[in-house]
């Protein structure tokens, strides 16, 4: 079967390592290849998951520290409960980014429920939905790019319905032209309540969608799926020698053919100048050479992914600089559409409510660690000089909350904290570990 690794599909299976990849389906036949041999190799595949990984170690870099919020308690209070059903603002946003990374872009509906109280304060908090671009079936845009209509579909049970959102109102509807109208209504928040997310800046300002770095990704590891199923092939093929035995004329092979030493057959010969039994096995290069382009495969995820660092390979102390500058741009690029879609919802989310958001958002911007390990020596060296009794204080607390804050509890960090008003440093090679600096 042909294999869209362009699809929504293909993409998500290849960050869960489902799909296609746990069934063998995506593994790809050679052209003279049996029915049951491909069967069998489907039934013995594994999923070697880098994309998983990669993702994941992504995800952890962007999310160590949460975004710096300053906002009114309006918004704290949608961030408690932004999907209406108990999910924490940090925790949706991280699964709709990790989902943006995976597909380019997704949507955010920043929606309010239709049963509202008489006074505001009584009113229910708007809250998010997803959806992802197969979801999408129509959209209209002005010159800008700006959308004047989006339509999204949805499952009634069965049946396929369709939900258009435009910039005074929403419509719920059998046919996504808008035909056969099921319920509609109307609202004054001025635009789509719809947030793009995207992975990276779209190619062109007015397109929809963007590109996922992911699409790359997906197809190397798909690559070494494959390449590792056929070694795995040629394994169970080439492991064990065959047992060739010298026979003197036909009537002996004849007697001979329904032998079977260990796991395969042994070969019969006319020997023309003498012979003895003796084991043959294949060349050792064919393997040699899957296992070279195995690991060059891997490589290669790694350096599109900007994530050479994380090898295994021991490199010096500038080149590992460089590699994660590049990975840095990569971090602070994702924090940039983050921020900007969350600057978005917080719109929605006052405009919902007939108000303005005059806050902030802010989503950290630099990830180097080289830099990190820098001021932190530095903070160190200070602690030393002797700068008075109260900054050594402050400061031995900042940089407790920098690095053991997010992996933590509350009460171990008053219990830090404590020590350190007490004159106390248990903590401080803790902290150099943690910096990378002991």
């Amino acid at each position: 079967m042909a294999v869209d690794r362009t699809s929504e599909q293909f993409l998500l299976n290849a960050y869960s390592g489902k799909g296609g990849f746990a069934t063998g389906d995506y593994l790809i036949a050679h052209p003279r290849e049996t029915d049951e041999k491909i069967a069998r190799r489907q039934e013995l595949a594994v999923y070697p998951n880098y994309c998983r990984k990669i993702v994941d170690v992504f995800m952890g870099f962007l999310w160590k520290q949460s975004p710096t919020r300053d906002v009114d308690d309006l918004y704290i209070n949608f961030a408690l409960n932004a999907d209406g059903s108990g999910t924490k603002l940090n925790t949706l946003l991280f699964v709709y980014q990790r989902m943006a990374m995976i597909l380019g872009t997704v949507f955010v509906i920043v929606d309010k429920p239709r049963n509202q109280g008489q006074t505001r304060a009584d009113q229910a908090m708007p809250y998010l939905a997803l959806r992802t671009q197969s979801q999408m079936a129509a959209e209209t845009k002005d010159a800008a790019g700006n959308w004047l209509s989006v339509t999204f579909s949805e499952q009634d049970n069965n049946d396929t319905i369709y939900r258009t959102y435009t910039i005074s109102g929403w419509m719920l509807t059998k046919d996504k032209d808008g035909k056969d109208v099921i319920d509609q209504g109307d609202y004054s928040v001025g635009r789509v309540p719809v947030v793009r997310l995207h992975n990276s800046k779209p190619t062109n300002p007015t397109d929809t969608v963007s590109d996922s770095f992911f699409y790359d990704l997906a197809s190397l590891n798909w690559d070494l799926y494959n390449l590792r199923s056929e070694v795995r092939e040629l394994f169970r093929a080439q492991t064990f020698a065959i047992l060739t035995i010298p026979v003197s004329d036909s009537n002996e092979r004849e007697r001979l053919k329904d032998m079977t030493i260990s796991t395969e057959n042994a070969l019969t010969y006319n020997p023309a100048g003498g012979g003895m039994p003796a084991y043959i096995a294949p060349p050792p290069e064919p393997i040699e050479l899957y296992q070279k382009h195995m690991a060059d495969t891997v490589v290669e995820i790694y350096k599109i992914a900007n994530l050479e660092f994380v090898g295994g390979v021991q490199r010096s102390g500038v080149a590992l600089s460089f590699h994660f500058q590049e990975a840095n741009s990569s971090l602070a690029g994702w924090a940039e559409m983050g921020e900007m879609a969350e600057t978005e919802i917080a719109r929605l989310v006052y405009q919902w409510q007939g108000l303005e958001f005059n806050g902030n958002i802010s989503y950290p911007s630099d990830f180097n660690m080289s830099d990190l390990k820098e001021s932190i020596a530095t903070a160190m060296d200070t602690i030393t000089l002797g700068m008075g009794q109260e900054f050594d204080k402050a400061l031995k607390k900042h940089l407790a909350r920098q690095i053991l804050g997010n992996d933590i509890s509350a009460s171990e960090m008053q219990n830090i904290e404590a020590e350190i008003d007490a004159q106390g440093d248990i903590y401080g090679d803790r902290l150099q570990q943690q910096a990378g600096l002991a």
